[in-house]
């Protein structure tokens, strides 16, 4: 299984189309420094990458990584039809057998704490992949190779929003339950604290919802994020109060309550550990002198 970090997007470099006759097979190569993705359309491809051994058939996609020797197994046995794409990822990959999923946090601290700097997040796709719905993906393919003949000024951009889509297909074809479940459950309860940030969560109301054990959850995210359920909600809230402070004139105590914490006090603590600035000094930062509603209560330096 292949992770591939972004922004910016995976780049397609080139594609195409090939067939095999009976007795031809694919070229080996070594180190070629670029992904290499198959999609077979007919027949099968027999192939090879370091001490690894894929059949390849119609409805079956592999990804060949740039670091790695791939080889031809033994000669096509039928007729064989497949696409291929050449691709990178600038910001970087990992191979998900070998290494821990990244937690985005982790790599948004490189960027130097910069509140507009992007946000970092992860693509995962499978390395083999037997497609459920081969002819959508096909059809995807095609337009892809097909997009090379166009405009230079329209053709270019077309083809890679065409091929983020097919890497959302393949990624949707992966069976993340089944090949990792604590990632699922870590992703399950990510997706559910996001949504509910703003409200009081319980262990017994993530276990609740998501019907595991409060425990099991934790441990989950823990091995998958690198942090505990309440870490992870913090850290949201914090983020959430980050745009308020600067989109907004509130008061302290109202953007507290508004970001998911119960005691203005708490926050301001856990927003200064976490940012080493209060939150007014991360808001005059970045906006100056701000006019506060006098309804609203000030902030205690």
């Amino acid at each position: 299984m292949l992770q591939l970090f972004a922004p910016p997007l995976p780049t397609l470099l080139a594609a195409g189309k090939g067939t095999f006759n009976i007795g031809q097979s694919h070229i080996n190569r070594n180190k070629i420094g670029v992904f290499d993705l198959l999609v077979v359309t007919k027949g099968q491809l027999f192939m090879g990458e370091d001490n690894h051994k894929f059949k390849v058939g119609r409805g079956n996609t592999l990804i060949l990584y740039p670091d790695r020797y791939h080889f031809s197994v033994s000669p096509c046995d039928q007729v064989t039809k497949f696409f291929w794409f050449h691709f990178i990822a600038s910001k970087g990959w990992q191979d998900l057998t070998t290494s821990k999923p990244f937690h985005s946090e982790e790599r948004a601290n490189e960027d130097g704490g910069n509140f507009f700097s992007e946000n970092p997040f992860g693509i995962t796709l499978p390395k083999y992949c037997n497609l459920s719905n081969p002819e959508a993906v096909e059809l995807l393919c095609s337009k892809i190779t097909s997009s090379e003949t166009e405009s230079i000024y329209s053709g270019e951009w077309q083809r890679q929003i065409l091929f983020q889509q097919l890497l959302q297909e393949l990624s949707n074809h992966m069976h993340l339950a089944n090949s990792l479940p604590a990632l699922a459950v870590a992703e399950k309860a990510a997706i559910f604290l996001r949504k509910n940030y703003a409200k009081k969560v319980t262990y017994k109301d993530l276990g609740r919802a998501l019907r595991f054990h409060p425990n099991h959850i934790a441990r989950c995210m823990i091995q998958s994020f690198g942090c505990t359920p309440i870490e992870y909600v913090n850290k949201i809230r914090i983020d959430q109060a980050k745009i308020l402070l600067i989109s907004t004139d509130w008061s302290i105590d109202r953007i507290s309550e508004s970001s998911g914490f119960t005691q203005s006090a708490y926050f301001s603590r856990l927003f200064k550990k976490m940012e080493h600035l209060t939150p007014h000094q991360f808001r005059k930062q970045y906006v100056g002198k701000i006019t506060i509603n006098k309804s609203d209560s000030l902030e205690t330096q």
